[in-house]
């Protein structure tokens, strides 16, 4: 690949973002749309097949119109989806956090308005005999009657839809899982490099349908058993006046009247079962579609997508400093593929070193140590929350510099006696402490001869004062902790594996990507530039690498020795002492710093001392990576 010219110009990285994200959309769509025809098939009348399976008619309006919902769950999908999971300490955290939020009421909303349009489109579908029109005849001497069997349908395919948003919302649906990419180790053939595909999502989504079809069947019976029992348990009579006193204003009706019935009841509750089933599996199939085609590699046609830059790697480098964390994620993505799997876009990072701010392959290697550093400062953090992270200029950060208020009064006048206005009270025991002192000092006169009965009595109260205090408190705390050691109490349990990956790979989401893809790229820069850096400069910045590497090695290890485990963590508890520690998503981590570590001093070993590094700077790296202990002999002989 030739070098960008000079002066081209550097194209933002959401400009090949966002058509590669608007071609998987679309590839998504279809399959949708064609799921959509099968339930507008299921929908029609049976009187002639081929007029029932040709799209042009009542079965393609029917699919249009259903395909309306599921673009508006797509919508949604795409306004608040996120890279990596949510970080909290506990659920009780995640359930405050998150549910006062603008983006909850939304879910709510497009949830809503789609499971109200499918009940719409289904109403339509329906003949005359279903009894599903807004109305009923009565007898010829009678007005216009209210149906009350489409109001009981809307009302169980709204309820359909706040179900449907708590579980999108509590399993969080809109997280996306960018895939972590790995260090090879030196057991592997790092000269071979292979481009590890995603599996195909059409054959994911085939796959997992079956499962699609039973979780939707589920959650449309408990809605209908739940939906029924509190529609007759009081709220029917409710819901029957306000439906009538709107329709007055439209239709003629009797001043008063009572809901009319819902027989023939089976057959409307099996109805609402069927398009209930097949409305979740729309939906699922949805959120399982968009998750699947987002997460796919950042390539064109088998190539990075930002190849098509007059600057490719101007353009990735914008994508790296991106303020968008899903943007900045997919970013070190690509970079990670680039490095690992295409040499000749990779051996350009290393040639470009007349860009504006620094050399390509410096900003690269810049970029990717500082979001170890990052995870470096979290972990500071985690074993001393006075810690005061550095700068980014590497000093520590000055104590914010205190304003005082000008002076605007005379200065006092000493020879003058001050009275100082009591502070106000704060708390009960507060407000007892003032009134016994207030009694002591009018008892407290010169002279006085009980002076010291009155003392001993204050002190007794306020003894009695403080015990009772202490007493409250114990016992609060006595009842909180035995709310927590209950089955309700488990929202409010700490756990180890919440609060370690909170501290190691970031809040408010998970960047765990981001550091392995991080860590992968700049593994391979260092490795592969022995045969490819023609010009010798990327070898300036190698025992930078290896510094930040074992620093952040040691830094989660030292970590996980010392954190605490919380004494409501009952499922730690239930491990082996050997596994309490053992987090997979830290582990992960872990292993991509060893791997990059162990790659990196087996490429350089015999060249560190010469590099700048000094003896014990290579021991302490070489013993960081416990999976090569013969690394260590190998490395102490040679520093002497």
């Amino acid at each position: 690949m030739a070098l960008a010219p000079l002066g081209a110009q550097t194209r933002p990285y959401k400009d090949y973002l966002t058509p590669a994200l608007h071609r998987r959309f679309t590839k998504a769509s279809r399959y949708t749309l064609l799921l959509c025809y099968l339930i507008a098939c299921w929908m029609g009348e049976y009187d002639s097949l081929i007029w029932l399976l040709s799209p042009i008619g009542p079965t393609g309006i029917r699919t249009l119109l259903l395909f309306i919902p599921a673009l508006t769950i797509y919508v949604l999908r795409v306004a608040q989806w996120h890279v990596g999971p949510r970080q909290t300490q506990t659920r009780a955290e995640t359930f405050n956090k998150y549910f006062l939020r603008k983006s909850t009421f939304l879910t709510l909303v497009f949830y809503t308005f789609s499971a109200w349009l499918y009940n719409e489109v289904y109403v339509w579908s329906r003949a005359g005999w279903s009894r599903l029109g807004y109305t009923e005849y009565g007898r010829a001497q009678e007005r216009l009657k209210l149906n009350e069997r489409p109001l009981y349908l809307r009302y169980l395919f709204l309820l359909l839809a706040l179900a449907q948003t708590v579980v999108h919302l509590s399993e969080d649906y809109d997280k996306i899982a960018i895939p972590t990419m790995s260090p090879k180790t030196l057991r592997q053939d790092s000269s071979a490099p292979a481009l590890l595909r995603s599996p195909n999502p059409r054959r994911v989504l085939v796959k997992k349908l079956t499962k699609m079809v039973v979780l939707a069947g589920i959650t449309a019976c408990s809605v209908t058993l739940a939906g029924t029992v509190i529609y007759f348990a009081g709220l029917r009579q409710l819901m029957w006046d306000y439906h009538y006193s709107f329709s007055r204003y439209f239709i003629s009706l009797a001043k008063t009247s009572r809901p009319t019935g819902l027989a023939p009841f089976l057959p409307l509750v099996a109805s609402f079962v069927t398009e209930g089933t097949l409305l979740v599996l729309l939906w699922e199939f949805v959120n399982e579609a968009f998750n699947l085609y987002i997460a796919q590699e950042p390539l064109k046609n088998d190539q990075p997508i930002t190849n098509d830059s007059t600057d490719p790697n101007g353009t990735l480098l914008n994508g790296l400093k991106s303020k968008k964390e899903a943007v900045k994620a997919i970013a070190f993505w690509e970079l990670a593929l680039i490095t690992d799997a295409f040499p000749d876009r990779r051996a350009t990072i290393y040639r470009e070193v007349e860009r504006k701010k620094a050399p390509t392959f410096q900003q690269v290697t810049d970029l990717c140590l500082a979001e170890i550093k990052l995870l470096i400062d979290r972990v500071n953090l985690g074993l001393n929350p006075a810690y005061n992270p550095p700068s980014a200029a590497g000093k520590q950060e000055p104590a914010a510099p205190v304003n005082l208020v000008p002076q605007i009064a005379q200065p006092l006048n000493n020879d003058k006696a001050i009275t100082v206005v009591p502070p106000k009270t704060n708390s009960r025991w507060e407000l007892i402490e003032n009134a016994t002192a207030d009694m002591a000092k009018l008892h407290s006169a010169p002279g006085n001869a009980q002076q010291a009965y009155g003392r001993e009595a204050l002190n007794k109260s306020m003894q009695k004062a403080q015990q009772g205090a202490h007493h409250a408190e114990s016992a609060l705390s006595l009842y909180y902790n035995k709310l927590v050691a209950s089955p309700l109490g488990a929202p409010f349990r700490y756990s180890l594996t919440r609060t370690a990956s909170l501290v190691v790979l970031g809040a408010p989401y998970s960047r765990i990507s981001l550091i392995c893809n991080a860590v992968t790229a700049i593994t391979n820069l260092a490795v592969y530039s022995i045969r490819e850096d023609t010009l010798g400069r990327f070898n300036e910045g190698v025992p930078a690498i290896i510094r930040v590497f074992t620093a952040a090695i040691n830094k989660i290890d030292e970590y996980m020795e010392n954190v605490e485990i919380h004494w409501s963590d009952y499922d730690t508890a239930k491990l082996p002492e050997a596994q309490r520690r053992k987090i997979p998503e830290v582990e992960r981590v872990r292993t991509c710093l060893k791997d990059g570590l162990e790659l990196v001093l087996g490429s350089f070993n015999e060249y560190l001392l010469g590099m700048g590094m000094s003896r014990v700077e290579v021991l302490e790296a070489k013993k960081a990576v416990v999976r090569a202990p013969e690394m260590v002999e190998n490395g102490a002989g040679a520093g002497q």
